[in-house]
Parts: structure tokens; sequence; C-alpha cells
């Protein structure tokens, strides 16, 4: 079961810098019914250096810190067709015990062939969103800030560390 935005915003399970209540939250836009919408405000390319990963060790890509664009007084990253790219949100969450939650798109993006993927946050996880941003549509283009994908919280029986 989907755990309420109005829950997840008061117990500050997710905060924003811009945000200390749950009506600011809803002023920007960001509470939906089942989920809470999260922005893309860093964006990195990934380098095409090989990737290497096994159970002892990991050499990650890497990448550069993207600078968007300025044009008309609006600021836009350039997404290439077939990119993808490592994407960092303002947003914080704290995944208290027994709680999980996963992203999902925002259906106008999904409908644009903009996927956003991320791995599960576990019970305990502390920092900020951070996900890949596939475009597997042709050249697009995205402002720093704009809602990007949902955040939803569920119940989880944990078990390990």
């Amino acid at each position: 079961m989907f755990i309420s935005p109005k829950t997840v915003i008061e117990n500050k399970w997710l905060t924003h810098p811009d945000c200390d209540t749950y009506d600011d939250f809803v002023d920007r836009k960001f509470v939906s019914p089942n989920a809470i919408d999260f922005t893309l405000d860093r964006l990195f390319s990934i380098a095409s250096k090989p990737f290497i990963i096994s159970e002892e060790h990991k050499e990650m890509r890497g990448g550069s810190e993207m600078v968007p664009s300025t044009d008309n007084g609006k600021s836009y990253w350039r997404l290439m067709a077939g990119a993808v790219y490592d994407g960092l949100s303002d947003f914080y969450v704290e995944v208290p015990e027994g709680i999980a939650c996963h992203f999902i798109v925002r259906s106008t993006l999904n409908r644009n062939g903009i996927f956003v993927t991320s791995g599960l946050y576990d019970s305990g996880f502390k920092g900020n969103l951070g996900f890949a941003v596939h475009n597997r549509g042709g050249v697009s283009f995205i402002a720093p800030g704009t809602r990007i994908a949902q955040i939803i919280f569920t119940k989880s029986e944990s078990e390990g560390v």
C-alpha cells in the first residue's frame, strides 16, 4: 500500500530546501494523490570509459556536470537522442525502518521517450534523490527545476542490513 504524501512530508521523510510545510509542497505542485513529484536540479554527462563491477570491486564511469544553455532568458539542458545522463534532485530523503520507496517517471516525459530509472530506496537510506535519465526519443530540452518523476513510499518488512 502506498503511504500518503501528507504523512511522508509531515514526518520529514522527504524534504526540499524551499519547503517547510505540507502546504509549501502543495503550493509548488509537488503533491499528487499517491506520490510526490520531484525535480531535476543537476545533470551530469556519463563518460564513455569502461564500467567495471564485481562483488569485490567497482569502477564507475564518472562524468561531468552539465551547464544549461540560456536562450531568450530560459535555461535548458540539451539531451541528445539515445543518451543516458546522471540526474540529481534537491529533494532529500530519509527512509525510516519499515518503509521503502521507488520512482515513477511523469507521464509527459514517458510519452516523449524520456525515462527515469533508479534502484529501490531501502529502509535506512539517507541522501539526495539520484537517478538516470534516458532519452530514447529525439533531441529534448529540460529546464533545471522541472518536475521529472514521482517518488512513492510503501510499507516494507525489512530484512537484513
